[in-house]
């Protein structure tokens, strides 16, 4: 039968401490929380730069059917491929369009 080790009563802190696969474990989930914060600020500013491109796209397209340059099918076409983009939060619709 193993073996449980004893922990030391008085000093039971720094034994946590030093401990290597709480440290090791320590690390990781500070490595962890560390990614998870930067994703999360990845996420916002990626979601921040896509309704600005999808804003100037819109105009783009107004100021292209005003002058002439689309027709109405074609501007239809490309305002709900644009739409779409919104909904998803997803810019990959709209790298053909600018």
């Amino acid at each position: 039968m193993p073996s449980v080790p004893v922990l030391p009563k008085d000093n039971l802190a720094s034994f946590i401490m030093t401990h290597p696969i709480i440290v090791v474990a320590s690390f990781l989930t500070t490595i962890k929380s560390a990614w998870d914060i930067s994703r999360m600020v990845r996420q916002k500013r990626a979601a921040k730069s896509l309704k600005t491109e999808i804003k100037s796209t819109y105009i783009l397209l107004q100021q292209a059917y005003r002058k002439g340059l689309l027709l109405e099918r074609q501007f239809d076409y490309l305002f709900e491929r644009l739409m779409q983009a919104e909904a998803q939060n997803n810019i990959t619709p709209l790298t053909p369009i600018s």
